[in-house]
């Protein structure tokens, strides 16, 4: 147990639900910018997204939408979603918001799991649900953002119910318990097979909203670039909730793209980018990055997946600008750990966030409390900690034990409390007697000036059960000997953790949050 371990100070936590984060700023800004939406071709300020998420909830009351009920999102970021959000959160339904690149297979699970009665989609995403259709059962009512409406029936514009007076009053008979009701129902963002519903309260994203922005430091001052999907968590809580809670004016992006980015940070002098390895790696690829002006930057914060510190110090060097590293999951709404913005610690995810207690734990029965600088499993507690898995109760258990969210990250925990994961429990590579961590061979391998990108797995071997194999882009222009590389990573750790086969291939398959999909090159 860390003996000199900091914490952060205690804070205030409202119990409302979550359209009163709006209210409230709407009241206190209501001119001022919420959203700059360049490709939506819209501008809302916070009285806007206030009154045209009161129509939109009042187009829901009217449909018979009931506290509790679940609205499916399927469609990239947009002003549309902080309406969609806003106007679920009124009437007490739960959001469910669905990853746009999912294809028919993934979108009908995850409708059909979360009985989702209405679903608000992109007008080029609705030819998946068209051909659906048919096998989604519990849907009443379809909402279409952009482009022509379908000539079907139950099927409507965005526009044409923007158009609409508001009949939404918050009624008496709308009692949301805060701790209790649910406001969203993410699916966990796991690499294999599909994923479970994330059962999050209004309390829960209120208070991670509160987290999230105290320990990152964001002003109201703050321009945010919110490319991160809104349909992520990560996404979710910092930009529908976060920024909105502090009243800061965001700059949407429908997707990254790494040049545009770089051209709206110039053009709208942002202040704050949170990122992820992927979008970190794309500018340091882009030959004519150095052509923009990003000097309004004044932080980036990187989440969601690991990051090489080479990486890390490029983007410093070539940005002026400090780079810290949070972390989070699903199930904890999703921050527990970030850096303090003045005493960042490379390789280190920070310390954990106001009222968010943390200790790691054996890996194997997980009742132990390691000693400081040993590995174990993470677990924390707090007031953003999930109430558990939609239709799982069995996997609840698992997760949750006696209070405590079992995060499945292998972490260890340094005198000061600062956290350093190492990777995923059941990525752990099993050499011999040993557990190896993949991202700290990644992390050695970025370091290689031939290495542009890599990913480390453990294939079966019957002598030693399995070993270290990486997989390796190239930059361009560059050739390397698969010996050289391994010798590069035995130079610099134990012969246990050494890389025991090379293999060059031209792309690192990775999920929307950045994270490395192992399974896909373990399959070969």
């Amino acid at each position: 147990m860390a003996t000199h371990k900091l914490k952060r100070p205690p804070l205030r936590y409202p119990i409302i639900p979550v359209y009163e984060i709006l209210k409230k700023t709407a009241q206190r800004l209501p001119e001022k910018l919420a959203a700059i939406d360049p490709r939506g071709g819209r501008e809302l300020t916070f009285a806007d997204l206030d009154q045209e998420s009161d129509t939109l909830a009042g187009a829901f009351f009217s449909w018979g939408v009931e506290k509790g009920d679940r609205i499916s999102f399927f469609m990239e970021n947009g002003w549309e979603y902080l309406v969609g959000f806003y106007a679920t959160m009124k009437v007490g339904a739960v959001v469910s918001p669905m990853n746009p690149t999912f294809r028919e297979r993934k979108v009908k699970h995850q409708i059909n799991d979360a009985e989702s009665k209405i679903l608000m989609v992109q007008h080029t995403l609705f030819p998946i649900i068209e051909r659906i259709l048919p096998e989604l059962p519990t849907l009443e009512k379809i909402i279409v953002i952009r482009g022509p409406k379908p000539k079907k029936e139950k099927v409507f514009a965005l526009a044409d119910l923007l158009k609409e007076s508001s009949t939404f009053l918050a009624l008496p008979s709308l009692r949301i318990h805060p701790q209790e009701d649910l406001a969203a129902l993410p699916y966990s963002s796991g690499t294999a097979g599909l994923n479970k519903g994330v059962m999050i309260t209004h309390f829960n994203l209120v208070a991670n909203a509160l987290q999230s922005m105290h320990a990152v430091e964001a002003r109201e001052e703050d321009i945010f670039i919110s490319f991160l999907p809104f349909n992520h968590i990560y996404g979710l809580t910092y930009f529908l909730c976060g920024a909105i809670y502090l009243g800061v004016t965001q700059v949407i992006m429908a997707r990254f793209e790494a040049e545009e980015c770089l051209r709206l940070i110039e053009k709208y002098r942002a202040s704050v980018l949170f990122s992820v390895p992927p979008a970190l790696l794309a500018f340091l690829n882009l030959p004519n990055a150095a052509n923009y002006d990003v000097s309004s930057l004044r932080f980036i914060w990187v989440g969601a997946a690991p990051l090489p510190p080479v990486v890390s110090r490029a983007i410093q060097e070539n940005f002026g600008v400090p780079v810290g590293r949070h972390y989070g999951l699903s199930e904890a709404s999703p921050t527990t750990h970030a850096n303090l913005p003045g005493r960042i610690k490379e390789n280190s995810v920070g310390i954990a966030v106001s009222d968010c207690q943390d200790r790691i734990m054996d890996w194997q029965t997980g009742k132990q409390e390691m000693p400081v600088g040993e590995p174990g499993e993470l677990a924390v507690r707090g007031p953003n900690v999930f109430q558990g898995y939609w239709k799982h109760p069995e996997d609840t258990p698992l997760a949750l034990r006696d209070g405590w969210l079992y995060t499945g990250d292998i972490a260890q925990m340094d005198e000061e409390g600062y956290v350093y994961i190492l990777d995923r429990k059941r990525e752990m590579i099993k050499y011999q007697d040993y557990q190896v961590a993949p991202a700290e061979l990644e992390a050695i391998l970025m370091e290689h000036p031939a290495v542009q990108d890599c990913a480390v797995v453990g294939i079966p071997d019957d002598p030693s059960g399995e070993i270290p194999k990486a997989f390796i882009v190239l930059r361009v222009g560059w050739t390397v000997d698969p010996d050289e590389l391994m010798e590069f990573v035995a130079d610099r750790v134990p012969p246990y953790k050494q890389i025991r086969e090379v293999a060059l291939i031209a792309e690192v398959p990775k999920n929307p949050s950045g994270k490395i999909l192992r399974r896909v090159l373990k399959r070969g």
